[in-house]
């Protein structure tokens, strides 16, 4: 990326991305904790159950506080590398999961530097890029296919909210970003991955969200 990219990409991080922090400890990340297993079982376990997903060194990526993270070790996840760019979650996950099976690295909201090419099996996350600005989450697919192995799968929630483009998505119903499943299945398909799977779903609004499952070439 040019330096212009760069500004442009940090611009958009400092404005969005540090909504989920020690701030919303208990009233977020908490309340999504307690939803966590049935979740789960309703909307993510189905696609584990289809698909052949190698859990041997897994990216929970948005990590959050770490509930998805749990649920991929409880999954059978031998590995788990947290990424988030908030230091308050950062800081939480490095306290509350202590284990050798897990490492949670910090980084700059719009790639993954400090991850190596082609080292991870499967990418996942969950409720965490539905908040995300499209130059943002266009920014990182490359990136995803970066880290996985070849043949590695991803499987990644993100929003499919096509109204307000250009506002404030704090405003808009559940703050679901602007984003297409079309959107994201034309990006992922330009980097290198096959869009196996995606579930358009309602979330609050009718079909505002959409679970994809991509398989790198």
């Amino acid at each position: 990326m040019t330096k212009v990219q760069n500004s442009r990409l940090e611009a958009v991080v400092s404005a969005e991305a540090f909504h989920w922090g020690a701030e919303v400890g208990e009233r977020y990340h908490g309340v999504a904790a307690e939803h966590m297993d049935a979740q789960w079982q309703q909307m993510l376990k189905p696609f584990f159950d289809r698909y052949p997903f190698d859990l041997t060194e897994v990216v929970d990526f948005a990590a959050g506080y770490g509930r998805n993270t749990r649920k991929l070790l409880e999954t059978g996840a031998r590995h788990v590398t947290m990424v988030d760019v908030n230091q308050d979650c950062i800081a939480h996950l490095r306290e509350n999961l202590q284990q050798e099976n897990v490492t949670a690295v910090q980084n700059n909201g719009f790639d993954l530097s400090p991850l190596p090419d082609g080292r991870y099996t499967f990418l996942y996350s969950f409720d965490a890029m539905v908040h995300f600005d499209l130059e943002i989450a266009i920014a990182y697919l490359p990136e995803f296919q970066r880290i996985l192995k070849s043949e590695s799968y991803a499987l990644i929630h993100h929003s499919n909210y096509s109204a307000n483009p250009g506002g404030d998505f704090t405003t808009n119903p559940h703050m679901r970003n602007y984003m297409t499943a079309g959107i994201f299945k034309h990006v992922a398909m330009r980097n290198g991955f096959d869009v196996v799977e995606q579930w358009i779903f309602s979330w609050g609004e009718p079909d505002n969200d959409c679970i994809t499952v991509l398989r790198k070439r």
